[in-house]
């Protein structure tokens, strides 16, 4: 048991280590959704009215969660790194368990995501969203439950993905409709019945949902998406996390040494 618990710092000391040694991909990470607020977000501004807020409110929380989409789901990237210079093998033949390889990389890439979504956080204040603490708490706890599932999802894709390549484009092929479709940018209300029912078993539509809950829930403004609560936000992302490391550890049981 002390074992597992060591070798389960360990790789998270490993993972969010070799993240701060690449200072270019922080930039990186970073300027996507800086990006995006600014010019996306300043930019439909000006063209949207929304009743009590304004755009950049509705879109701050869909801003936070992009940043814990990219970052998480490219975290598992390093699973292919490791299994390309052989690492991961070394990993699967060690006396640790395969379950804990697993659960110390989805909650590394869930606390390098959560760290990051909390530099854009302090974006908030300058766009009138009150942080109290009690706010940022349930914040921070719920980008890492976010960052979490989002991670244990890009591994159940990376464990079966042999190149950087093919990685990246099923990625960019997944990623980008699940966060147009997730309500992020504009109101589910008024898409279509085909946009509709993938929009509704979107992940990422109940993390931008709940975060606007969050920031906003004792204010009249109209945020939010219809028939859903934080409830079931929380319901549909703990399921959702579940399911991933549900899978990916599935998929490590059976990963050739």
């Amino acid at each position: 048991m002390k074992t597992e618990f060591w070798a389960f710092i360990a790789i998270n000391h490993r993972e969010i280590l070799k993240f701060t040694r690449q200072r270019s991909r922080l930039i990186t990470d970073l300027s996507r959704p800086v990006i995006w607020l600014l010019f996306v977000g300043f930019g439909i501004s000006t063209m949207v009215t929304i009743k009590g807020g304004s755009y950049m409110q509705f879109v701050f929380p869909g801003i936070l969660v992009m940043t814990v989409l990219y970052r998480s789901i490219f975290s598992s990237i390093s699973i292919i790194w490791d299994r390309e210079f052989g690492v991961l093998k070394e990993i699967l033949v060690s006396p640790i368990s395969r379950k804990t390889f697993v659960l110390a990389k989805i909650t590394s890439g869930g606390i390098i995501s959560t760290i990051q979504a909390i530099v854009i956080l302090a974006f908030a204040p300058f766009l009138g969203i009150q942080i109290t603490v009690n706010v940022f708490i349930l914040t921070v706890l719920s980008l890492f439950l976010i960052a979490s599932s989002v991670t244990a999802f890009g591994i159940v894709i990376a464990s079966r993905m042999t190149s950087f390549e093919g990685f990246n484009a099923i990625i960019n092929l997944i990623v980008q409709p699940m966060f147009f479709i997730s309500g992020a940018l504009y109101p589910i209300k008024g898409f279509p019945i085909f946009l509709k029912i993938p929009a509704y078993i979107n992940p990422v539509t109940y993390s931008v949902n709940l975060l606007r809950y969050i920031f906003f829930h004792n204010k009249k403004i109209s945020f939010f998406t219809p028939g859903t609560s934080i409830l079931l936000d929380l319901s549909f992302i703990f399921f959702f996390l579940v399911l991933m490391v549900v899978l990916s550890d599935y998929f490590f049981e059976r990963e050739d040494n």
